[in-house]
């Protein structure tokens, strides 16, 4: 090859290196790619699903790609606490540079599984980081940091009076067997009052049907008009949550629920977060971090967008009229 050609080829190939090292975040991407670890609390579920979609839209947005500069290697824990441990350590033997959670349960596990390191955490899809003890403004030096889905009950309980204005006793159903459930249905039951509705409270220690069943059948007999699901890792499980608007639609109850995804199984409402959003905003900040930022320096972040979903089927089923208005708000009709 003549020597001008050669020339030639070797400045295209730097250009081309140039270009791909700009693209891909000013690293080169000859270098070892970092490991993130995702952990989901279960992909069955939409919402998680959706999540992780928008982490890897996140940070491909700040020019993180996966295989090109960073690998990204995600677990399903399948809703088993064991699983998200068993996750988390084989994570550390790899060198994981930083742990994505997706879910309150991973994130709490991973914290626990990790609390004598300064590996870094980014959390995404958490209901109530506060009440669930990720209180990022009280630690010093915190090395977590994320964006939540939490909507203020206050603000779903609105929409649900917009779509029930003669609601008069509020139904809230949880399962003890996390923080954020028995977290958010604390302060639903808190805000109803306060909007002047009777509580009616029901809650189950797991999600055996028997238990699940003698709930909701206790909530019919305490004459609950209406059934609010806080965010519920246990009771969003597509199999328990088709029993509970299967159950509630027989009985003439309309459902809210705190996810989109959950609206398909006979719920009538949601007010929610956008999951896909909530991940990008999560997932920009992971880049953040992976850029040389200390997650104290990256404060964590409520979702940017609120969606209201309505199941125009489960209104007709109930004959529930709804109003021109409340039509008018919603962003997703089923």
């Amino acid at each position: 090859m003549p020597n001008w050609r050669r020339r030639g080829l070797q400045a295209s190939l730097g250009l081309g290196l140039l270009l791909l090292i700009v693209l891909c975040g000013c690293q080169n991407p000859f270098q070892s790619q970092p490991l993130v670890g995702i952990i989901l609390w279960d992909q069955e579920i939409q919402s998680f699903e959706d999540n992780l979609q928008g982490v890897i839209e996140g940070l491909r947005e700040e020019g993180y790609l996966d295989g090109l500069n960073v690998h990204l290697q995600v677990n399903n824990s399948a809703r088993d606490r064991c699983r998200v441990a068993e996750a988390v350590e084989k994570f550390r033997e790899q060198g994981v540079k930083l742990l994505i959670t997706l879910g309150t349960v991973p994130t709490l596990v991973a914290l626990d599984a990790t609390c004598h390191t300064r590996l870094p955490l980014v959390y995404s899809g958490l209901g109530a980081p506060v009440a669930t003890g990720l209180d990022w403004q009280s630690q010093a030096g915190p090395r977590f940091t994320g964006t939540s889905m939490e909507v203020p009950v206050q603000e779903q309980l609105k929409m649900l009076r917009l779509a029930l204005p003669q609601l008069s006793r509020l139904g809230i159903l949880y399962c003890l067997a996390t923080p954020v459930a028995e977290a958010t249905g604390t302060s639903a039951a808190a805000a109803a009052q306060e909007m002047g509705l009777v509580v009616v409270k029901a809650t189950v220690t797991d999600e055996r049907l028997p238990l699940l069943e003698k709930a909701l059948a206790d909530l019919q007999d305490q004459g609950a008009e209406a059934l609010f699901l806080p965010t519920d890792p246990v009771l969003a499980a597509p199999n328990n949550l088709r029993v509970i608007c299967e159950r509630m639609v027989q009985a003439r109850i309309p459902v809210m629920v705190p996810f989109a995804s959950s609206v398909t199984f006979g719920a009538l409402i949601s007010y929610h977060a956008d999951s896909v959003e909530v991940g990008r905003q999560a997932g920009r900040q992971a880049a953040r971090i992976l850029s040389g930022a200390p997650p104290w320096e990256v404060p964590p972040e409520i979702p940017k967008v609120k969606r209201l979903t309505l199941n125009l089927r489960v209104a007709q089923d109930l004959q529930l009229p709804l109003s021109r208005y409340l039509l008018s708000r919603a962003q997703d009709l089923f």
